[in-house]
Protein backbone atom coordinates (compact mmCIF):
# COMPACT_ATOMS: atom_id res chain seq x y z
CA UNK A 1 0.00 0.00 0.00
CA UNK A 2 1.30 3.23 -1.07
CA UNK A 3 1.74 6.20 1.44
CA UNK A 4 -0.29 9.55 0.38
CA UNK A 5 0.51 11.63 3.24
CA UNK A 6 2.22 13.84 1.81
CA UNK A 7 0.87 14.20 -1.83
CA UNK A 8 1.34 17.12 -4.14
CA UNK A 9 -2.37 17.72 -3.98
CA UNK A 10 -1.91 17.97 -0.58
CA UNK A 11 0.75 20.54 -0.34
CA UNK A 12 -0.88 22.70 -2.93
CA UNK A 13 -3.66 22.69 -0.70
CA UNK A 14 -2.05 23.70 2.09
CA UNK A 15 0.12 26.37 -0.46
CA UNK A 16 -3.37 27.93 -1.42
CA UNK A 17 -4.30 28.21 2.48
CA UNK A 18 -0.87 30.02 3.29
CA UNK A 19 -1.33 32.27 0.31
CA UNK A 20 -4.80 33.46 1.88
CA UNK A 21 -3.44 33.95 5.43
CA UNK A 22 -0.98 36.13 4.65
CA UNK A 23 -3.07 38.45 2.20
CA UNK A 24 -5.94 38.19 5.29
CA UNK A 25 -2.46 39.26 7.74
CA UNK A 26 -1.44 41.79 5.17
CA UNK A 27 -5.21 43.19 4.99
CA UNK A 28 -5.40 43.36 8.49
CA UNK A 29 -2.70 45.17 9.54
CA UNK A 30 -4.01 47.89 6.88
CA UNK A 31 -7.57 48.39 8.29
CA UNK A 32 -5.49 49.13 12.01
CA UNK A 33 -2.24 49.20 13.58
CA UNK A 34 -2.05 46.32 15.87
CA UNK A 35 0.17 43.91 18.30
CA UNK A 36 0.09 40.27 16.90
CA UNK A 37 -1.69 39.23 19.89
CA UNK A 38 -4.74 41.43 18.93
CA UNK A 39 -4.56 40.55 15.10
CA UNK A 40 -4.57 36.98 17.10
CA UNK A 41 -7.92 38.13 18.39
CA UNK A 42 -9.26 39.77 15.79
CA UNK A 43 -8.55 37.34 12.78
CA UNK A 44 -8.66 33.97 14.69
CA UNK A 45 -5.23 32.89 12.88
CA UNK A 46 -2.60 31.38 15.13
CA UNK A 47 0.19 33.66 16.81
CA UNK A 48 3.03 31.02 15.11
CA UNK A 49 1.62 31.56 11.54
CA UNK A 50 1.07 35.26 12.04
CA UNK A 51 4.80 35.43 13.21
CA UNK A 52 6.10 33.33 10.11
CA UNK A 53 3.87 36.12 7.69
CA UNK A 54 5.35 39.05 9.29
CA UNK A 55 8.84 37.53 8.75
CA UNK A 56 7.69 37.38 5.31
CA UNK A 57 6.32 40.74 4.97
CA UNK A 58 9.41 42.54 6.94
CA UNK A 59 11.53 41.30 4.56
CA UNK A 60 9.48 42.37 1.64
CA UNK A 61 9.02 46.17 3.31
CA UNK A 62 5.57 45.72 2.82
CA UNK A 63 5.28 46.13 6.89
CA UNK A 64 6.48 48.08 9.48
CA UNK A 65 6.95 48.77 13.38
CA UNK A 66 5.70 51.77 14.21
CA UNK A 67 5.99 52.14 17.69
CA UNK A 68 6.24 49.72 21.25
CA UNK A 69 3.35 50.02 23.52
CA UNK A 70 1.01 48.08 25.97
CA UNK A 71 -0.90 45.05 24.32
CA UNK A 72 -4.65 45.27 24.80
CA UNK A 73 -5.09 41.48 24.98
CA UNK A 74 -2.29 40.35 27.11
CA UNK A 75 -1.40 43.69 29.35
CA UNK A 76 2.19 43.06 28.14
CA UNK A 77 3.93 46.64 28.25
CA UNK A 78 6.68 46.41 25.82
CA UNK A 79 5.23 45.13 22.00
CA UNK A 80 5.56 46.16 18.53
CA UNK A 81 2.76 47.88 16.93
CA UNK A 82 2.82 46.72 13.07
CA UNK A 83 0.93 48.43 10.45
CA UNK A 84 0.74 48.00 6.44
CA UNK A 85 -0.74 51.58 5.92
CA UNK A 86 1.80 53.64 3.50
CA UNK A 87 1.05 56.79 5.35
CA UNK A 88 1.78 55.29 8.60
CA UNK A 89 5.31 53.43 7.54
CA UNK A 90 7.65 55.39 9.17
CA UNK A 91 10.35 56.97 6.29
CA UNK A 92 13.79 56.14 6.21
CA UNK A 93 16.16 58.46 7.60
CA UNK A 94 19.30 56.97 6.04
CA UNK A 95 20.65 59.21 3.08
CA UNK A 96 20.65 57.39 -0.44
CA UNK A 97 24.78 56.81 -1.82
CA UNK A 98 23.15 55.98 -5.08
Amino acid sequence: MENHENSPNKRQGQDTIFKAQLQRVLNAFRVKPMTIKELDVYMGIMRENICRHLDNLLEQGRIAVIRKRKCSVTGYPYVNEYTADPNLIPKPNQLILF
